[in-house]
């Protein structure tokens, strides 16, 4: 008889298939399991094939859906580690991704009440910032597509142990799905940070402030950002960065002092525009 070589799954099938198997194979007390696997795999792709998960798939998967005000949060956790041992099991993944699945613990008494709502705070950005999220995230749903067929063409190819572009296919989509899901969480969250309540001369998320390093009067001007905005190159700061901290609410003329590695750094503020 044949054996399959260690380390390489001995079938390659989709996840829809696989949870067709998984489900039949369950008794009557864990019939639930098979909603919970069927999540997964809709968030996943069910015409993904097993062998494609990657440990990073299932921490992401993990840390968006397992919650410890989540009152089924023990009984979701028990579903998802008996269907990574499944897929293990049948040789549909080469080691069993599940081991490293946890429920949060939860941060104090008061967490642990199926009431508690988990509030996430908004997050503040320009305008232009969010919309370059979103096409960020457009130009991603467009390559993903692309990036699966690579990993299939590359599988067919051969001994997947010594399979480098498949490897490195699957790197490329492990990396483009965790970043898709980083932007649809920004993007969830975010707002247009709001100025109508400032006055004009002040400092706020979108402005640009024009500033002189008075140690060696040298101007610049910088616009104020979120984090997730942040790019010095074009000399945008965020406002959660050590310049940006201070310069946030400001006035013009007045001088503000940041705290460096090299020693204090004193910066005027000379001008404050805002878009119109």
């Amino acid at each position: 008889m044949t054996q399959t070589p260690a380390g390489v799954p001995a079938t390659q099938v989709t996840l829809r298939e696989a949870l067709r198997q998984f489900s039949a194979s369950l008794k009557p007390a864990e019939r639930e399991y098979a909603a919970y696997a069927e999540k997964f795999c809709n968030d996943i792709g069910l015409d993904r094939i097993t062998a494609d998960l990657t440990p990073a798939i299932v921490e992401q998967y993990g840390e968006r859906n397992l919650r410890p005000t989540d009152p089924n949060g023990q009984r979701r956790l028990d579903a998802l580690k008996a269907w990574f041992r499944f897929l293990k099991n049948k040789g549909y993944t080469e080691r069993n991704l599940g081991t490293g699945l946890r429920l949060p613990k939860a941060n104090g008494p008061r967490a642990t009440s199926a009431s508690t709502r988990v509030v996430e705070t908004p997050i503040e950005m320009t305008a232009e910032g969010i919309e370059a999220l979103r096409r960020e995230l457009a130009e991603l749903e467009r390559r993903i597509p692309d990036l699966i067929r690579a990993v299939e063409t590359a599988r067919s190819d051969g001994d997947l142990r010594e399979n480098a572009p498949y490897h490195a296919a699957r790197e490329a989509l492990a990396l483009a799905e965790n970043r898709r899901r980083q932007l649809e969480e920004s993007l969830k969250r975010a707002v247009v940070a709001d100025r109508s309540e400032l006055d004009a001369d002040v400092a706020a998320i979108g402005s640009g402030v024009t500033v002189t390093f008075l140690e060696r009067n040298i101007q610049v001007t910088y616009q104020l950002v979120g984090p997730r905005e942040a790019n010095p190159a074009e000399k945008k700061i965020s406002v959660e960065s050590p310049v940006g901290r201070v310069l946030l609410g400001r006035r013009v003329g007045e001088e503000v002092e940041v705290e460096a590695p090299q020693g204090t750094m004193r910066y005027r503020i000379d001008a404050i525009i805002h878009d119109p």
